[in-house]
């Protein structure tokens, strides 16, 4: 598995792949970019394309995308916008199918190989039409596609709708042919489903994986090895099963912003050193710890 930074864990300020400089040097060379202004401008093609170049220059590169569910960080936190392919509202739903299929242009534009989909939200109630309205999005996005060469990729995302068995069910239906795949977060998982599972169940559309943990009960996006995910057999499984992919560390930024940047993604290479030691950590990372002022908080952010 190559490990992968997802730019989730500094969703509070710019997209400045400077401050991705020391993921490279730790020996991780692919980002994830989440897709929200205004961390990152991706409704406009020309700065998707610079930040690629930027990116290549300190010898990144974006391997994925997340796509966006909603319209930015200020609307969300401040006033409840939310996107959601299966929103009851025809003109909401259509207004997250144009934002989902900007965002796959914006993956093609940052050369990503792999672009993550929600749908919906989480602990949404899922019924018949909410799985009519699901299948009908992915169809959508499959049977004409915004861009070339990038792969869609669904997650379970804490909801009875996007468990592995029902993201199975759906793809088998509208995706014969397996142009698209499942985005296992394993830290979902092991809130809903049980990592291990759910792991199991999703090997043969496996694509991409997010990493980062959690007690089981809440999903607080923790540097893998800081929850109660049993990490070695998740390695193992993963191994046995072949997987050649993506893992996204996607850790939060508890803080909330108010931290450096530099020192909050310090302390997330440390801490996911203890499961990952492809990651090289230099004197200074190596010494970062979590820090205990700031608790969990259990939202997207």
């Amino acid at each position: 598995m190559q490990l992968s930074l997802s730019s989730h864990l500094l969703v509070y300020g710019l997209c400045a792949p400077e401050e991705l400089a020391a993921a490279q040097a730790a020996g991780i060379e692919q980002v994830e970019l989440w897709l929200a202004e205004p961390h990152l401008p991706w409704r406009n093609p020309a700065a998707c394309e610079a930040l690629r170049a930027r990116l290549g220059d300190l010898g990144l590169r974006a391997g994925s995308v997340h796509l966006p569910f909603y319209p930015s960080v200020p609307a969300l936190l401040e006033k409840g916008e939310k996107w959601s392919l299966i929103d009851p509202d025809p003109a909401r739903r259509a207004e997250a199918l144009a934002g989902t299929r900007a965002g796959m242009i914006a993956a093609a534009a940052l050369g990503a190989d792999h672009a993550v989909l929600h749908l919906g939200w989480q602990r949404d109630s899922w019924g018949e039409q909410e799985h009519g309205w699901a299948r009908e999005a992915v169809h959508d996005l499959l049977s004409d596609p915004p861009a070339d060469g990038v792969c869609l990729c669904l997650e379970n995302i804490i909801s009875s709708g996007t468990r592995v068995a029902s993201l199975l069910a759906l793809l088998d239906e509208v995706d014969p042919d397996c142009q698209a795949g499942i985005c296992l977060d394993l830290g979902h998982a092991h809130v809903d489903g049980g990592v291990l599972a759910e792991l199991e169940a999703a090997a043969p559309r496996l694509r991409h994986l997010h990493l980062h943990d959690n007690d089981g009960s809440q999903d607080t996006h923790l540097a893998p090895g800081l929850g109660s995910i049993p990490w070695p057999e998740v390695l193992a499984r993963l191994a046995a099963c072949g997987f050649q992919g993506t893992g996204a560390l996607e850790v939060r930024d508890m803080s909330r912003g108010a931290r450096p940047a530099a020192e909050v993604l310090a302390e997330t290479l440390a801490a996911s050193a203890a499961i990952f030691p492809q990651i090289q950590l230099s004197d200074s990372v190596a010494s970062a710890q979590p820090d205990p002022s700031t608790p969990p908080c259990s939202d997207h952010h």
